[in-house]
């Protein structure tokens, strides 16, 4: 099949950019309404007569991330950011990565973990341990209590019974099926976009991946390309860098071979 062709069969994106996302909180704002965590709506919604949930699952990059909690945050708006521990494509515990997440944290956003059940399912590993360990894991890196959580792929009724003692899941029949449930996947609404059922619908459960958002003149083939390139070009930066030290090393070895050597029979002299 050509190029041509497909794309020509390509679903067209919706349009998505952070100054839609503005003014989409600012008219929720304006409107009257909060702004709750998912954690928060573990009982229920109380007394919340009109609120917007917004959970954003961290699929691809902690650094647009990043960007959409400091507006969210600029305009006093509260969210819940949900992480990946088998990403290919970014790593909670490394550099830069660890630093972003960190930031979102510290404004006082809700973070939790974006669970992938078929990462143990593949391997033939219990789905409740698996989860649970890996919470346990986020827990450590980023120093924080893991709440909530959020699947990443569709998992079972049984499942997240069990799941639910344990912490709230984002996928709760009542954070789904008693709100109006709306999501950007695939850069595509499913009937109209969320500024415009804000202030027709009174409680409302927003997925918002906040890369789908951060370029607002590319579509979704334009965001994932863009982004490859940028994941890329950290790769061979970071590569560049860990040549030109192993050649300074080199450079160096015999006279640091030297000093260790003396350092070791120091040691053992005292």
């Amino acid at each position: 099949m050509s190029m041509k062709n497909t794309a020509s069969e390509r679903t067209p994106s919706d349009t998505f950019s952070l100054e839609l996302y503005e003014e989409t909180l600012k008219k929720a704002k304006d409107l009257g309404y909060e702004f709750p965590t998912v954690s928060e709506l573990k009982e229920g919604f109380g007394n919340r007569r009109r609120f917007l949930l917004l959970r954003h699952d961290i699929d691809s990059s902690p650094h647009y991330a990043l960007q959409m909690a400091k507006l969210e945050h600029r305009l006093g708006v509260r969210s819940s950011y949900f992480v990946l521990m088998h990403s290919l494509h970014y790593n909670p515990a490394a550099p830069p990565h660890w630093d972003e997440l960190r930031e979102i944290i510290d404004m006082n956003f809700e973070v939790g973990l974006h669970y992938d059940t078929s990462f143990f399912e593949e391997r033939h590993l219990d789905l409740l341990e698996g989860v649970r360990s890996d919470a346990a894991a986020l827990e450590k890196i980023l120093g924080i209590s893991i709440v909530s959580v959020s699947q990443h792929r569709p998992a079972s009724s049984p499942f997240l019974k069990k799941l639910n003692e344990y912490y709230v899941d984002a996928y709760n029949n009542e954070l789904v099926n008693d709100v109006l449930y709306v999501s950007d996947s695939g850069f595509k609404w499913r009937g109209k976009s969320l500024i415009d059922y804000v202030g027709t619908e009174d409680r409302i459960h927003a997925l918002i991946h906040p890369l789908t958002w951060s370029f607002g003149d590319l579509d979704m083939t334009g965001t994932y390309r863009r982004i490859s390139n940028e994941l890329e070009s950290q790769i061979r930066d970071s590569f560049n860098g860990f040549i030109a030290s192993t050649d300074e090393y080199l450079r160096d070895r015999d006279r640091l071979d030297k000093v260790r050597k003396a350092r070791y029979d120091e040691s053992s002299d005292g």
